[in-house]
């Protein structure tokens, strides 16, 4: 019973409260967040959800990604289905590469940096086919993609090993 309670309301607390602090570091830190034109977008929901792809079953892990992509869409975008594809995707990624790739901080790590340069990349061109943003390529990639890449890098090495530890003990028991 201990296992279950564990599974179904441990992990969604855990990503809620990434989810949250998400935003929170984003209104707390916004003056060093959106420097000029430079934008760096904390992503914590995102490094927890491939983080546990890696250590929870991927079933359980894409209806929690349908399930926090839609909460995201809907609390932050407000165009309801683009976080709803993207975070299953890179659970499903992820989920695949783990197969041949060994689950350690380094690869891990390489797979937030892979799976962020994709999310970043589709929203990028999905805004621009929207209209909703006008810069260039080279723009996107030296004043957006760059700086939330080596932030959201500093964040997963603060959060991975508390994260980690968290989603072992889920699965332990």
């Amino acid at each position: 019973m201990a296992a279950n309670w564990k599974t179904t309301t441990l992990i969604p607390l855990v990503i809620t409260f990434l989810f949250l602090l998400d935003g929170l570091l984003t209104a707390i830190f916004s003056a060093q967040f959106l420097d000029g034109t430079k934008t760096m977008t904390p992503r914590l929901i995102v490094l927890v959800l491939i983080l546990m792809s890696f250590y929870i079953p991927r079933s359980r892990m894409l209806v929690y990604g349908v399930i926090f992509g839609l909460i995201y869409d809907s609390y932050y975008v407000g165009i309801l289905g683009v976080y709803v594809l993207l975070f299953p995707l890179i659970i499903y990624l992820t989920e695949k590469l783990k197969k041949i790739l060994n689950p350690n901080p380094v690869v891990i790590g390489m797979m937030v940096i892979i799976n962020l340069s994709l999310i970043e990349t589709y929203l990028y061109l999905f805004y621009q086919v929207l209209g909703y943003t006008t810069i260039n390529w080279a723009t996107f990639l030296a004043d957006r993609l760059g700086p939330t890449l080596l932030l959201n890098l500093v964040l997963f090495i603060i959060v991975f090993y508390p994260l980690k530890k968290i989603t072992e003990r889920i699965q332990e028991e």
